[in-house]
C-alpha cells in the first residue's frame, strides 16, 4: 500500500510564504529578536542542498504549516542527527491532524537518512499538551529547557 501525505518538500518558491510563517511563529514563541536575513538563509539552506529540509503542510500559496530540519551533530561527536529547528501550523489550522503530519515528515526523513530524530518543545504557549502530542507520536522526552535571564516577551523586537 502506498502512503501519501498531505506534507510536500518545500521549495524556494514557498520562500515568502515561509517567512511569513516564521513572522507568525515568532510572534507566539520569540525568546529573541527576529532577523529577517538569518531566517532567510535558513531557509534557504533546505533549496540549496545545504544540509536541510522543510515539510509544508498545503499547497503552494496556501501553506498552513510546516517543519524545518537540518542535519547536525552534537558539539561532543562526530555523528550526524536530523535536528527540528520548528515545527509551527497556523492557529487556524491546528484543530487537524496537521502537528502529526509534520512529525510523521520528520520521522521518514529520519528513517530514510538512517540518522536520529531530534525533536524539542520550546514554548510557553500549552506546552503540556505539545510535550503530550511528541510523547505520544514519538518517544517519552530525554530531558528539559530552563531558560533564565531571558527578555520580556514584549520587549523582544525584529532586527533587519
Amino acid at each position: 500500500m502506498i502512503v501519501t501525505s498531505p506534507v510536500r518538500k518545500a521549495t524556494e518558491a514557498d520562500l515568502p510564504e515561509l517567512m511569513e510563517l516564521c513572522r507568525a511563529l515568532h510572534a507566539e514563541n520569540a525568546m529573541f529578536a527576529m532577523n529577517d536575513a538569518k531566517v532567510a538563509d535558513m531557509l534557504k539552506r533546505a533549496f540549496d542542498g545545504r544540509g536541510a529540509v522543510i515539510g509544508a503542510l498545503g499547497e503552494a500559496g496556501s501553506i498552513q504549516g510546516a517543519i524545518h530540519l537540518i542535519i547536525t551533530s552534537f558539539w561532543y561527536s562526530d555523528e550526524f542527527c536530523l535536528e527540528e529547528l520548528y515545527s509551527f501550523v497556523l492557529p487556524q489550522y491546528r484543530k487537524s491532524e496537521n502537528a502529526k503530519e509534520l512529525i510523521n515528515f520528520a520521522k521518514r526523513c529520519s528513517t530514510e537518512l538512517g540518522i536520529p530524530l531530534v525533536i524539542g518543545v520550546v514554548s510557553n504557549i500549552r506546552t503540556r499538551a505539545k510535550v503530550g502530542l511528541y510523547s505520544r507520536q514519538l518517544s517519552e522526552p530525554v530531558g528539559a529547557y530552563f531558560a533564565y535571564n531571558m527578555p520580556r516577551r514584549d520587549n523582544v523586537k525584529k532586527t533587519a
